[in-house]
Formats: C-alpha cells, sequence, structure tokens
C-alpha cells in the first residue's frame, strides 16, 4: 500500500532534509512541501493525504491548533509532529497524533514511525474491504449497487458525481472524497482533482504538452483523461513509464 504524505514545516530545509529521508522509504510518497498551516489546510481539504509529518510551532495556526481542527473531519489523516520542543508531546497527545518526533529528525526516528503508519493504515483498509467491494449508483431512480471492479472512471462535474463503466454513465450521491475513499485499492488513482481511474481499464496512454499525459480509457465514451502534474512522477512508477 503507498502512503501519501504532506510535510509542514517554517524551515523549508528542514521540510528539504525530512523528504530526503523519506525518500528511502519506496512505499511512502511526499505530495507536497508547505511552510505554513494554511496552505497545507487547503491541500488536505481537497487531496485528502494519508499523514502529516507536521512541526508544533508554526506561524499564524500551530501544529497543536491544526490537528485539532483535523480532529472533526470524516477520516482525518494520521499525525506525526516532529518539533525540536519535548515539552509539548503530552498536549500533542491530546489530538489525533501517531507519533511524536524531536529534532534532530533521523532515518531511525522515522523508519520507526513510518512502520507503525503502515501497520495503521493496513488496519484501516482492512475495515473498508470488509465494508464490501460494491458501490451504490443512481440509474432512472433505481439504485443499483456496481462491483467495483467494473468501474471505468469516476469523475466530478461542478458539483455532480459520475460513474462510469464499459456500457453506461451513472450519477452517484456519494460526495467526491467518499468516492476517493471507497475506491482505495492499489488499482484506482486520482490522477486529477477531477478525476479517478481504474488502472486496469487504461486503453492508451498519450503524451502530452509539458510531459503530461492524457489516459484513454475503456469506459462507455472512451474518454481521454488529463493526469495532473503532481500525480506524473507516480503514475510513471506504477505504469512502467520512463
Amino acid at each position: 500500500m503507498r502512503v501519501k504524505a504532506i510535510i509542514i514545516d517554517d524551515e523549508q530545509p528542514i521540510c528539504d532534509e525530512i523528504e530526503y529521508l523519506l525518500n528511502k522509504h519506496s512505499d511512502l510518497e511526499i505530495q507536497g512541501k508547505f511552510n505554513n498551516c494554511f496552505d497545507a489546510l487547503a491541500y488536505i481539504t481537497e487531496h485528502r493525504p494519508d499523514v502529516l509529518f507536521l512541526d508544533i510551532k508554526m506561524p499564524g495556526i500551530s501544529g497543536l491548533e491544526m490537528a485539532k481542527k483535523l480532529a472533526i473531519m470524516s477520516n482525518p489523516p494520521l499525525i506525526v509532529f516532529i518539533t525540536a520542543f519535548q515539552e509539548h508531546a503530552l498536549e500533542a497527545f491530546a489530538t489525533p497524533a501517531i507519533g511524536y518526533i524531536t529534532k534532530p529528525v533521523t532515518e531511525e526516528k522515522l523508519s520507526v514511525v513510518v512502520q507503525k503508519i503502515h501497520i495503521l493504515m493496513a488496519k484501516s483498509n482492512h475495515k473498508r474491504q470488509d465494508q464490501g467491494n460494491k458501490i451504490c449508483v443512481m440509474d432512472n431512480g433505481k439504485i443499483l449497487p456496481l462491483q467495483k471492479k467494473d468501474v471505468v472512471l469516476a469523475y466530478v462535474n461542478e458539483k455532480d458525481v459520475y460513474i462510469r463503466t464499459a456500457d453506461k454513465q451513472y450519477t452517484c450521491t456519494l460526495m467526491f472524497k467518499e468516492i476517493e475513499a471507497i475506491l482505495s485499492e492499489d488499482n484506482f488513482l486520482r490522477v486529477h482533482r477531477q478525476y479517478i481511474v481504474n488502472l486496469d481499464q487504461v486503453v492508451e496512454i498519450i503524451p502530452w504538452f509539458h510531459g503530461s499525459y492524457l489516459l484513454r480509457m475503456a469506459d462507455v465514451s472512451h474518454e481521454d483523461v488529463p493526469v495532473s502534474r503532481t500525480k506524473i512522477k507516480l503514475l510513471k512508477s506504477i505504469m512502467g513509464l520512463k
């Protein structure tokens, strides 16, 4: 299982050092680095990373305040606090934090936390799988349960969510972030803020402008789905592109 992470620290060199150390874990993807909590909160709301490596002493909103705001989310990200101050430990663990690392950050300290992250996420993924392999869609006023393996792509247009299979398009009453949580298996990937695709149903990968790609899907419309810049590296890794 690939873990999506972001790093939040007001000192850019520390962000870069943490990224360097975490990149040694091939099953963990650093999706972004932020120097303040405001930008990080906006990103988290839209992209829903799995885990945050979060400094406590931050300008504006502190890491502790941010953690408390995230606690009200459904399925909030895991939080690992990184700080130079040991005295914050008690207050930190009153939040949803699952780890507390004191600076200087080392490979050994991060490895222990990353192992814990994988254990917690494996348990969460197993729980989701126990909830079934179907997703409900609407078809002429009827509710139809679809096998998730039959979903070619899901997309959002304004506030409306659609599911496409090989032969039909359906509407769905779930929010797009709920669709993303349901379609969390390894063969599904959110390649764009508007699209989640079944990688097993990609017919063609089309090189596009500025090193990007379009994915031609095996859905009823054979739509070409854009890949956002932030997802190109991950897509190339998964699909074996150089």
